[in-house]
């Protein structure tokens, strides 16, 4: 199996123009704003957050952490129920309005869980709600909006935009843990509102910008609308090892994420300093997305996948020990940041641009299941066992089965390969 690379010279040749792709039309604004609106939205925020008030909620209303984290599965269903809207709404309407309108949503359902009563059943709701107003904040939305300006960068301006998820991982325990520790937890879900709607909303509102269609005929008519309809893609085995694949890999890693601060608090961390490892863990997510972008750039995408998603397996076992969290808590990282850049890429490259709106819905409808499910996995096992060893091992099994599927896939497709 070899892997395409680019020569030399044809580097040389390549490097000026593709490097204007960024400066071109002012093309790095539009990969700023995702990159913020990524970061604020809704795959980020309550996916990193969560463990922060995790205990303060059962120490309040008593719950038990799959109550807690059974939000992750309603999430997943209001995201299965509002997708495909959002997935058509993009390709007709543009992203811009589509992100916006989900920014409200997504705000307005932060304020909603600090109003929580007490009710499991208000809790959930609450979740599927602003999972179905907030679904347009996610790398569904901006991962369009990112295909539409690159060509040549794609991965790399993916992978930049996306990296804000690793922001958020990173800044966004500590800060919530403060003001959690200062004025409870209903003021830490008010902070996460306040900055989808003072940060992220006037970024998209001044900086993104849909591309105009080019009239027909002309070189730039094409690009836009080469590729699959959905019906092609979905009668293609590339779609349904993509489904396979990144379903087990996902649910693995969704697993782990919102259940760190609780599994090292167990292992006798205090809570200051499992948030560092939280923090440690979103710097990761961003090296993770930038390295992704750029080795897809240059190498086959599940030979990338390879390098990247199986290294957490050994992360898995350490934990489950436990020992070296923060080497465990970097691999964890490198693959959290490296899957979503790999699911939207491998979906350009394997289906184009022509209805990725509609074609990635049904994949980040298979990732927010994986996301809700890994989640209340990890924690039911938990509340069986006392401990979250046999989860771990389960999660290092997943993380070797999910990259071994992707090879699978074989070549890009000529129609529409960049390369």
């Amino acid at each position: 199996m070899s892997l395409p690379t680019a020569s030399p010279s044809a580097l040389g040749s390549a490097a000026a123009p593709e490097a204007g792709e960024f400066r071109r039309d002012h093309a790095w604004r539009i990969v700023l704003a995702a990159w913020i609106g990524v970061a604020l939205g809704l795959t980020a925020l309550p996916f990193y957050t969560l463990g922060i008030f995790a205990k303060p909620l059962a120490l309040e209303f008593g719950w038990s952490r799959a109550v807690i984290q059974s939000g992750f599965t309603f999430s997943m269903l209001g995201v299965i129920c509002s997708a495909w809207a959002a997935g058509w709404a993009i390709d007709r309407f543009g992203v811009r309005p589509v992100a916006l309108f989900s920014q409200a949503g997504l705000a307005l359902g932060f304020v909603g869980l600090a109003l929580q009563n007490g009710s499991p059943m208000v809790w959930q709701a609450t979740w599927f709600l602003f999972a179905v107003l907030g679904v347009g904040t996610t790398p569904l939305t901006w991962s369009r909006g990112i295909a539409s300006w690159f060509d040549k960068r794609r991965g790399l301006a993916l992978g930049i935009a996306l990296s804000g998820t690793g922001v958020t991982a990173l800044v966004a325990p500590p800060v919530i843990n403060q003001v959690v520790a200062a004025y409870g937890w209903r003021a830490g879900y008010v902070t996460v509102a306040l900055s989808i709607v003072l940060v992220a909303m006037p970024a998209v509102w001044l900086l993104f910008r849909d591309k105009p269609r080019a009239a027909p005929g002309t070189a730039q008519a094409q690009p836009a609308g080469e590729g699959m309809t959905l019906v092609q893609a979905l009668r293609t085995r590339h779609f349904w090892l993509l489904i396979a694949a990144f379903w087990v890999i996902c649910a693995a890693v969704a697993g782990l994420i919102p259940n760190l601060v609780p599994m090292l608090t167990d292992a006798g961390l205090s809570m200051t300093e499992a948030a560092g490892y939280a923090s440690l863990l979103g710097l990761n997510v961003m090296l993770g997305r930038l390295l992704a972008g750029w080795l897809l750039d240059r190498f086959w995408g599940p030979a990338v996948a390879l390098v990247l998603l199986m290294p957490p397996t050994l992360a898995c076992l350490l934990l489950a020990v436990p020992q070296w969290p923060g080497a465990a808590v970097m691999m964890i990282g490198l693959a959290a940041g490296a899957e979503f850049d790999l699911i939207a890429y491998l979906c350009l490259r394997y289906f184009g641009t022509r209805n990725f709106g509609q074609i990635y819905a049904w994949q980040w409808v298979n990732f927010s299941v994986a996301a809700g499910v890994g989640p209340i996995a990890f924690a039911m096992i938990f509340d069986r066992t006392g401990s979250y060893h046999d989860a771990l091992l389960v999660a290092a099994v997943l993380l070797v089965l999910g990259p071994l599927l992707l090879l699978g896939l074989g070549r890009y497709p000529k129609a529409w390969s960049t390369r």
